[in-house]
């Protein structure tokens, strides 16, 4: 919620003028989600960047560090909802659908393709995930491994928007169409990797690209949603 998430950023100093970097140790994936949360919450989105390469590769090439103690913000230390209020301006998310939205884009696309022959899909479902997406999906979604979008040598760094453009039309998405295009993973994190990747091809996410926050760890949980596998879209 924003009211976490200004509690968060008052206990860690961080204003809304800050330029703010994120970056993580080696094999971190949680990085684009961190960024993706500052960018939704209503952070200056030219203020918040997102390092390429990890700390390590940062160390090695002499970069300063700071090695004095620091202290990790927990929730239950947090004044949420407390009378007094927050200093740090947060916003409600507005690139986040739920499960759903998700059952109406699904519903829409599965009348479209009964009732068109080219099979085109009204809204562009996109699932970042590795094998576990062929083991089940949301249907019509297309897989976009986010491994395939980043440097073979560094989960950290992002390969140039030329190349991602490449890989996205290969898979059958036009980062630059016009309908809506809503992204979902396994538990909401690497689903961060597209959209950043879709922003680094040039596509403006602002009222286009949308994030399933609840995920697979919802959609595939619950009894009464429709499912894919690979076997079952082959058919």
């Amino acid at each position: 919620t924003k009211e976490l998430f200004a509690a968060t950023m008052d206990a860690m100093g961080i204003s809304n003028n800050d330029y703010v970097i994120v970056y993580g140790r080696d094999g971190c994936v949680f990085t684009p989600r961190t960024w993706f949360l500052f960018q939704q919450m209503g952070h200056d989105q030219d203020k918040v960047k997102l390092m390429q390469g990890s700390l390590e590769e940062w160390i090695d090439k002499g970069g300063p560090i700071e090695t004095n103690p620091t202290t990790i913000v927990r929730t239950d230390d947090l004044n949420v909802g407390i009378t007094t209020k927050p200093m740090y301006k947060a916003q409600d998310a507005p690139n986040i659908v739920t499960m759903e939205d998700m059952l109406e884009a699904v519903t829409r696309n599965t009348k479209k393709k009964k009732n068109d022959n080219h099979h085109s899909e009204s809204v562009i479902i996109v699932d970042p995930r590795g094998t576990t997406f062929d083991a089940g999906h949301i249907p019509t979604a297309i897989n976009v491994p986010y491994r395939s979008i980043v440097t073979d040598d560094d989960l950290l760094k992002f390969k140039p928007p030329v190349q991602l453009e490449e890989i996205f039309d290969k898979a059958g998405v036009n980062v630059h169409t016009d309908k809506n295009i809503l992204l979902s993973c396994g538990t909401g994190v690497s689903v961060c990797h597209l959209y950043l990747a879709l922003q680094e091809c040039g596509r403006d996410n602002t009222n286009t690209t949308f994030v399933y926050d609840g995920s697979w760890a919802e959609w595939g949980a619950e009894e009464s949603t429709p499912k894919e596998t690979l076997m079952s879209t082959n058919e």
